[in-house]
């Protein structure tokens, strides 16, 4: 991501989004998307915005010593988490620090590169994309992922609603980030002024699990740029805001947990 990406982790973040994020839908979209990639031995990957390295561990995970896995993120802190998961002596994947605008890699470097929920974030995405196009080979290929509009998430839908009501705008518009990249003409309209050739767009859905529900949004919530920010709120504040949430998700919830 860029320097000036407003979702970024901070603090206990990452272990947050490791705890809660990646085994409720994170971890399943990661494998789908390695899946996809359609890996070959000797492939050379580079997993942008790599966050705490989920993409690049099923990267690992499908391939082992095969392949050469790069995981490259603005954030220090994300960063420091993924070579904690995966210290050099054991998972041999390179964690870099790097901009997706001006990434700190040769041109034709790698074969493959990944992007899960990356590309809504990039402040200049062409840019960035005319980078990504850089640093691979002539006949690389690129596989990303971005969320459809918000109103496919009934949950991220209610939490939207909440953060607006309870914490703040800015917070409402952080999380709605996330949801803005969602019309595959303007996908392939971005690519292909990027230089990207045979550009497929394919829709993908998937239920995702939250259980226990209580302990989600909690967990959920430390995961979250906004964290500070909710935990500044009055105890009182708080609990209102997790019944508000609660009860416009109620249709969704069973005997596991919530679902959507």
């Amino acid at each position: 991501m860029n320097e000036k990406s407003g979702w970024q982790l901070c603090g206990d973040g990452p272990e947050a989004y490791e705890q809660y994020i990646v085994p409720s839908f994170s971890g399943a979209w990661a494998k789908d998307m390695v899946e996809r990639a359609n890996l070959l031995t000797g492939d050379r990957i580079l997993d942008v915005g790599c966050g705490t390295g989920i993409v690049s561990r099923y990267a690992y995970k499908s391939m082992g010593e095969s392949v050469y896995i790069t995981g490259v993120d603005v954030n220090e802190i994300v960063i420091k988490k993924a070579r904690e998961i995966c210290p050099p002596n054991n998972i041999p994947i390179e964690w870099k620090k790097g901009n997706v605008e001006a990434l700190p890699f040769s041109d034709a470097r790698f074969d493959v590169v990944l992007c899960q929920q990356g590309l809504q974030y990039f402040p200049h995405r062409t840019l960035a994309l005319r980078e990504i196009n850089r640093v691979l080979a002539s006949e690389g290929r690129l596989v990303f992922s971005v969320w459809r509009s918000l109103k496919y998430f009934p949950f991220y839908s209610a939490l939207h609603r909440a953060l607006e009501k309870y914490v703040s705008n800015e917070a409402a518009s952080m999380l709605a980030s996330a949801f803005t990249v969602d019309d595959s003409n303007e996908l392939k309209g971005i690519f292909k002024s990027a230089g990207f050739k045979n550009i497929n767009v394919c829709l993908i859905i998937k239920q995702m699990r939250f259980s226990p529900l209580e302990e989600f949004l909690v967990g959920g919530f430390v995961a979250s740029p906004f964290a500070n920010e909710i935990l500044a709120l009055e105890e009182s504040k708080r609990e209102e805001m997790f019944q508000m949430i609660t009860k416009s998700i109620s249709n969704y919830i069973d005997d596991q947990g919530l679902a959507a």
